[in-house]
């Protein structure tokens, strides 16, 4: 893990690095087994690796947060292909923002730089994120010209302009969230993802749909610098990880959402290469 800043906002753009590991589980695991793993790796944690804790939120077993992802691509998806992703993410009660996510680098990291809307904006992205009037106001976001937004930071990586892009695909996901802290700080956000996915190229009404499972470990976004540097952390990824692997044999997955969704509906050929 590197000493870089993993967290920085400028105003409404926020730049944050992602690290940690994410794990592909069976559709066919009932929440049932994942919460009684859970509860045991809850209870035990502190035991493997002193001053671990595991926390929830109140009720996220049973109201867990409803989000959903809607992915722009050029019409031959070279985003998709080129392993980098522009969406929006919203939740109707709580957030709005457009992110732009390069792949995985040399040291499995993500450089994720977002643009949070407020007003009108987010309530249209947050009440109707597959409409054209929120591809409307994704559109405006990304040619502007007097802020850096994540439209600035595809041009510099790709020289792809905002109007080349169109919605390709929709991931709705329901989240179920857990806290690893050391020491009482915070360490690790984790996370089951439960997600439905569309093909937005295709007539309302007869797209295909599908859905997949994955388990993310990710360090915590505002995490402190001295967790970060603390070799417990990385021991925490490793425990969780094997465990994970040992009760439900989930296997690492380096795709992003995007990619993981094409797959599942047969899009960009995928399923021919790595």
């Amino acid at each position: 893990m590197s000493d870089d800043p993993t967290f920085r906002r400028e105003g409404d753009l926020v730049l944050f690095r992602q690290y940690g590991p994410k794990l592909a589980l069976d559709d066919a695991v009932p929440n049932t087994d994942y919460f009684a793993w859970l509860d045991e790796i809850t209870d035990t944690i502190g035991d493997h690796i002193p001053g671990a804790e595991i926390r929830e939120k109140e009720n996220d077993r049973i109201e867990p947060r409803r989000n959903t992802g809607v992915y722009y691509d050029t019409t031959d998806l070279q985003l998709l292909h080129g392993h980098m992703v522009l969406r929006t993410t919203s939740n109707p009660k709580t957030h709005a923002f457009c992110a732009f996510k390069y792949g995985l680098d040399q040291n499995d990291v993500r450089r994720d730089h977002r643009y949070i809307f407020d007003g009108d904006r987010k309530r249209t992205i947050q009440l109707q994120p597959t409409s054209p009037a929120a591809a409307a106001v994704v559109h405006e976001l990304l040619a502007r010209t007097d802020i850096q937004h994540p439209g600035t930071f595809l041009a510099q990586a790709t020289g792809i302009r905002g109007d080349q892009l169109e919605p390709a695909l929709c991931v709705a996901q329901y989240r179920y969230t857990f806290y690893v802290l050391l020491d009482g700080q915070d360490a690790l956000r984790c996370s089951l993802d439960r997600a439905d996915v569309e093909n937005l190229r295709q007539p309302a009404g007869v797209r295909d749909r599908g859905t997949f499972s994955e388990i993310e470990l990710p360090i915590y976004p505002r995490i402190e610098p001295s967790v970060l540097a603390d070799p417990r952390t990385r021991a925490l990824m490793d425990l969780l990880s094997g465990a994970l692997a040992a009760r439900f044999q989930a296997r690492p997955v380096a795709d992003s959402k995007y990619r993981r969704a094409a797959r599942v509906l047969t899009i960009g050929q995928l399923n021919n290469i790595e």
